[in-house]
C-alpha cells in the first residue's frame, strides 16, 4: 500500500495521525502479514478494530506479525526489526548457472602466477586487466549494490589472512573449528548469503600464493595440540570454481599427510579434479542442504538439491568422508515435511556414518534483511518469527529453534546413530538439545571422536 494511502486510511479508520516513526513501523509491519498471509494490506486493516491508539494498534499488528512468539512470551519493542521499506533494485546483475568472467584484475605481483595461466586457458578471450594492489582499486572504484555479481575475478597476492579461528558469535559455543581464508566471492547468489552486506565489491578474490598458505600452516601445525577441524568454506564455495583454479590438485595432496580433518564445503557438483586425486578418509567433501523449493527459489545459480546428493554419492564411492550442513534451516508451515523429505533423499543415496553434520537456523545481520528485500524483492524468508537475539542477530525465539534441533537430531538418529551432529552457533541452552554440552572442547572432542 502506498505510503500517503496508508496514512489516510490510518486517520479514517482509528481517528489518529501517526508521526513519521509511527507510520514506518505500521507499514512495515501491514506489509510484512501482507507477505505472510497473502492478503491484501486492505483487508488487514479492515479487519481490526476501529478507533483505537496506536500502541493497541501496534499490538495488534505484533501478534498478527508473530503469532507463534506472542502466545510463548511478552516480545519486547527492542526485538523488533520495523525499518522503512526499501525500493528493489533496479537492473540488479543476476548471475548464471554458467560461470564466465567478465572481467580478470590481476595483481602486479601475482601476474606470473599458475592461477592466472589457469583462467587464461580455460577463459580464452576474457579482459585481462592489471592492477598494483586490490586494496587501491577499491579505494578508485565504487560499486553500486546491483553490481555485487558481477563475475568479475580478482587474482591477488595474500599477504596478511592465511588461518584463522571460525569466529562464531558472542555469547554463543564454538566448535574449535579452523578456517584457511581462500577466497572471498562465490559465484552463487543465496538470498540468505551474508556476504552481501559485507563486502565493498563484485566479483571473486582468489589468492595466487598457496605455497604461503602451507608455509604459514607448517608453522602453525607446529604449535597446536592436534587433530583439529579447518577448511576453506566461510567466504566462498570451495569448489564452485574449482574446474578454473584448480585448488583441490594442491590442497588435497598436502593436507592428506596431516593429522588435521580438512573439509572442503561447497554447494557444487564440480568434482572431477577429486575424481582425479587419491582420496583420504582425513579429506572431508561437505555439502550445504536446502529442500529442493528453497534451493530452487533462495540459491540462484546453484546446482539442484539432487544434484549435489548425486555428486556427494560418487565422491564417498571414491573413498573420501563425506558431510553435510543443514545451515540455514528455515522455519515455514511446511517445513517439517520438507526437511523429512530432504533427509530422506540423502540417506536414500548415501551411506552414514557420515564425518558430521550440522545444523543452524536462519540469522543475519540486520543490514542484511534489508539487503535481501532489494536484491531478492520476491523472498518471504526474512518475513518468518525472527526477532533481534542476544547477539544482536536476528533469529528465530529459542524456543522455535529448540523445537527445531529437536526434530532434526530426532529425524537424522532414525536412520544414523552414528554421524555427529552439532550446532553452528547457538548458546549453552540449545546445545543442551543434543546432549551434555557446555564448553567449547567438549563439543570438538564430539566431533573429531572416532
Amino acid at each position: 500500500m502506498d505510503t500517503n494511502k496508508l496514512l489516510q486510511t490510518i486517520k479514517d479508520r482509528f481517528s489518529f495521525r501517526p508521526n513519521r516513526n509511527q507510520l514506518q513501523e505500521l507499514d512495515r509491519l501491514v506489509f510484512e502479514i501482507s507477505r505472510r498471509e497473502k492478503l491484501s494490506p486492505e483487508k488487514i486493516i479492515a479487519d481490526l478494530p476501529e478507533n483505537i491508539r496506536f500502541s493497541r494498534l501496534k499490538n495488534l499488528l505484533i501478534g498478527r506479525r508473530f503469532p507463534l512468539a506472542t502466545k510463548q512470551e511478552k516480545i519486547s519493542t527492542h526485538g523488533l526489526f520495523l525499518n522503512e521499506l526499501p525500493k528493489p533494485l533496479v537492473d540488479n546483475w543476476q548471475p548464471k548457472r554458467e560461470f564466465k568472467p567478465l572481467k580478470i584484475l590481476v595483481e602486479k605481483e601475482a601476474k606470473q602466477s599458475q592461477l592466472l595461466k589457469n583462467f587464461q586457458n580455460h577463459c580464452s578471450g576474457v579482459e585481462i586487466e592489471e592492477i598494483k594492489l586490490y586494496s587501491d582499486y577499491l579505494k578508485k572504484h565504487k560499486f553500486a549494490l546491483n553490481e555485487l555479481k558481477k563475475p568479475y575475478i580478482f587474482i591477488v597476492k595474500e599477504r596478511w589472512d592465511f588461518l584463522k579461528p571460525c569466529p562464531c558469535t558472542k555469547y554463543h559455543l564454538g566448535c574449535g573449528y579452523w578456517i584457511l581464508n581462500l577466497g572471498f566471492g562465490c559465484p552463487y547468489d543465496c538470498s540468505y548469503c551474508f556476504l552481501q552486506h559485507y563486502t565493498n565489491s563484485p566479483g571473486i578474490v582468489l589468492p595466487a600464493n598457496l605455497e604461503d598458505f602451507f608455509e604459514q600452516f607448517d608453522k602453525f601445525s607446529q604449535k597446536i595440540k592436534l587433530p583439529i577441524r579447518i577448511g576453506t568454506g566461510e567466504f566462498c564455495d570451495s569448489l564452485a570454481l574449482d574446474q578454473i583454479a584448480g585448488y583441490s590438485k594442491m590442497l588435497i595432496p598436502y593436507f592428506q599427510n596431516k593429522n588435521v580433518l580438512f573439509e572442503l564445503k561447497t554447494k557444487s557438483t564440480n568434482i572431477k579434479n577429486l575424481l582425479d586425486l587419491r582420496a583420504s578418509k582425513n579429506i572431508i567433501i561437505s555439502w550445504s542442504l536446502s529442500p529442493e523449493k528453497l534451493a530452487g527459489s533462495e540459491e540462484l545459480a546453484a546446482p539442484g538439491l539432487n544434484q549435489r546428493l548425486q555428486a556427494a554419492q560418487k565422491i564417498q564411492a571414491a573413498g573420501y568422508s563425506i558431510g553435510f550442513h543443514f545451515d540455514p534451516i528455515i522455519y515455514s508451515p511446511t517445513w517439517e515435511n520438507d526437511y523429512q523429505d530432504l533427509l530422506k533423499s540423502l540417506y536414500q543415496q548415501l551411506k552414514p556414518p557420515l564425518a558430521w553434520i550440522s545444523l543452524g537456523t536462519l540469522r543475519s545481520n540486520r543490514r542484511l534483511k534489508t539487503v535481501c528485500e532489494q536484491r531478492f524483492p520476491e523472498s518471504n524468508i526474512f518475513y518468518g518469527e525472527l526477532l533481534t537475539g542476544e547477539d544482536g542477530k536476528l533469529r528465530y525465539p529459542e524456543f522455535l529453534r529448540q523445537e527445531i534441533y529437536q526434530k532434526m537430531a530426532g529425524w537424522i538418529r532414525q536412520y544414523d546413530s552414528k554421524t555427529p551432529v552439532y550446532l553452528c552457533m547457538e548458546n549453552k541452552s540449545l546445545w543442551k538439545t543434543l546432549g551434555e554440552f557446555d564448553s567449547s572442547k567438549k563439543i570438538e572432542k564430539y566431533i573429531l571422536s572416532p
